[in-house]
């Protein structure tokens, strides 16, 4: 919405420059092409969140990236506002205050997303999700259990999601950010045979680096036939 805005009054901005006899001023210029800039990577952000392509952290950008937007964005909305003052000429207020706005949500973005871990649910590693409510998905037979940890990296485990389980990036991570706020997750798969070698695949690789991820082969079969602790 922010991106179709400002590249509405960049062109409003334009088209009163070629109906005006005098010629084109520096700081109309300069003004085109920072609305125009913004605009531009406003309408991406849109574009890339239609299409529902987070990153790690569930957004398009990382807190850091957020932050420094928004710090840009309200250090471009003062400059606006105080050459529009300095000027006389006030027409462009109303985008000065449309880009403190835009710079506030981004800074409130970036300050949301640095705190991930506070939603974060971990389980003893011994923890059995088939004998807990809400995560065995309909029609599970068999295969690999994964739990959240506070040590295991949110790359390490999109990776082994991508590599080892076949899952596209969006799903990879959507999947990870669901093992991290929720405790875990049941992935099916097609028999116990194949469960056990990505799990043991995936473990092996998670010892290899020294990341405490949990996962394993699980089937509903063993669960019923083992007493519950």
């Amino acid at each position: 919405m922010f991106g179709l805005g400002l590249a509405l009054l960049a062109g409003v901005i334009i088209s009163a420059q070629f109906k005006r006899a005098d010629p084109i001023r520096l700081r109309d210029e300069v003004i085109v092409t920072i609305v125009g800039v913004i605009a531009a990577f406003c309408l991406l952000v849109g574009y890339r969140l239609l299409l529902n392509r987070p990153n790690r952290f569930g957004s398009l950008l990382t807190p850091v990236a957020w932050q420094i937007l928004g710090v840009c964005l309200a250090a471009t909305a003062a400059a606006m506002a105080v050459l529009c003052i300095a000027q006389g000429t006030y027409t462009l207020i109303l985008g000065s205050v449309l880009l403190g706005c835009l710079a506030y949500g981004c800074i409130v973005a970036g300050r949301d997303l640095r705190a991930p871990a506070a939603s974060s649910r971990v389980f003893p590693p011994e923890t059995s999700l088939l004998r807990m409510e809400g995560f065995t998905p309909a029609g599970f037979r068999c295969g690999i259990e994964i739990l959240n940890d506070d040590r295991t990296p949110m790359e390490f485990v999109v990776a082994v999601l991508t590599e080892a389980l076949g899952f596209n990036q969006t799903d990879a991570i959507r999947t990870m950010l669901y093992i991290h706020q929720n405790g875990g997750v049941l992935l099916s798969r097609d028999s116990p045979e194949e469960a056990t070698r990505v799990a043991e695949a995936v473990a092996a690789e998670a010892r290899a680096q020294n990341h405490p991820l949990v996962c394993r082969a699980v089937s509903v079969e063993e669960s019923v036939a083992s007493p519950a602790s």
